[in-house]
């Protein structure tokens, strides 16, 4: 019923797409935090709303804090009851209230007018204010990238581990609400489902490791459907449509994603480098790699190189009612980078 329920209510925007999350509609809750929890709100028996809830320890100047990430939010709109998001969110609002966490956090499409609506602050919903935006970016896969040839192009092995830690540890030393990356935690992602170390591949001189991609193929878990293309989409979709780029309405992008995009700071052509080899190399298989990533920084530098079409998100927190660090906090972060495993959205 879940799953059924995701399929009919896809996200509000001029790309309509829908995450479809089988064959386990709770697999990708459990990778989004820990402690994953769904509610549901059902009339005459039949599910009409859903949102979920998971919990992640992250760091904030420093200090590590326990945050509440809220996703995953999808009505029937077809049940004419136009009060049952509201009702989920008080609900899930209540629900964090009693938790440790210090506030709740959302992902939301730049265009999603009824999400922006419901996260205004009402209906005893606390005001979510926003931090962050982002771009989820869909590349097409053109063989005739070229790579440069000063460099070595590799898959990651076991002994790589604590080069790539520290590569990541420096390369997010500056961004809040990120994990600690050391080569636990590292180790530990390689465990989650389809995501194999095998998939990572570097750019080195065989002693310096100067960038790493991360590809995962999600197809076990979730599959993007577009279920109608608007506006400059649906002119962008009569173009392409004779080269067969762009699925039909209806069916599966077909994607790879990349999950982590990490590289020396003073080497970033050797991450566009990387991206291009893997375009030409590593992606015959599907039509798209996605990848997404906080505009105005590096990555959004090195993707704007590449064609493709891209989406805006935007991350939002919410508090407590009264609570004193509000707005110290969300000043600060409206102002920091701020990691986000876009991946997993």
């Amino acid at each position: 019923m879940l799953l059924e329920l995701a399929r009919q209510a896809p996200m509000d925007a001029k790309l309509v797409v829908n995450i479809d999350r089988s064959p386990d509609y709770f697999r990708l809750a459990g990778l989004q935090g820990n402690d994953p929890a769904i509610f549901v709100a059902e009339k005459d028996g039949k599910l009409i709303g859903v949102v979920g809830i998971s919990f992640r320890d992250v760091y904030f100047k420093g200090e590590k804090i326990r945050i509440g990430y809220i996703g995953g939010i999808k009505i029937d709109h077809t049940c004419g009851n136009s009060f049952v998001a509201f009702r989920l969110m008080k609900h899930v609002a209540e629900y964090l209230s009693d938790t440790p966490v210090k506030f709740g956090v959302i992902l939301v499409m730049g265009e999603n007018k009824v999400m922006s609506a419901l996260l205004s602050g009402r209906a005893g919903i606390p005001p979510f204010d926003r931090i962050a935006g982002y771009r989820v970016k869909y590349l097409f896969p053109f063989r005739f990238q070229r790579s440069s040839r000063d460099y070595t192009y590799r898959r990651a092995v076991l002994s790589d581990i604590p080069q790539l830690s520290e590569l990541f540890r420096r390369f997010y030393d500056n961004y809040e609400l990120a994990p600690r990356w050391n080569d636990e935690y590292l180790l530990s992602l390689y465990n989650e489902p389809d995501y194999k170390l095998e998939n990572t591949w570097l750019v080195t001189d065989g002693k310096k490791i100067y960038a790493v991609v991360a590809l995962w193929n999600q197809s076990g878990l979730k599959n993007t459907i577009v279920n109608r293309y608007a506006g400059k989409y649906s002119l962008l979709y009569n173009v392409l449509r004779p080269f067969g780029l762009l699925p039909p309405a209806g069916r599966s992008l077909s994607e790879i994603c990349i999950r982590h995009l990490v590289f020396d700071e003073k080497y970033p052509d050797a991450a566009r480098y990387l991206i291009q080899w893997i375009l030409k190399h590593q992606t015959r298989e599907y039509r798209f790699v996605r990848f997404g990533f906080l505009t105005d920084t590096f990555h959004e530098q090195i993707t704007s190189k590449f064609c493709g079409i891209s989406i805006p998100v935007n991350l939002y927190c919410a508090f407590r009612p009264n609570d004193p660090d509000r707005e110290l906090m969300v000043n600060h972060l409206q102002q920091s980078l701020i990691w986000e495993d876009l991946s997993l959205h």
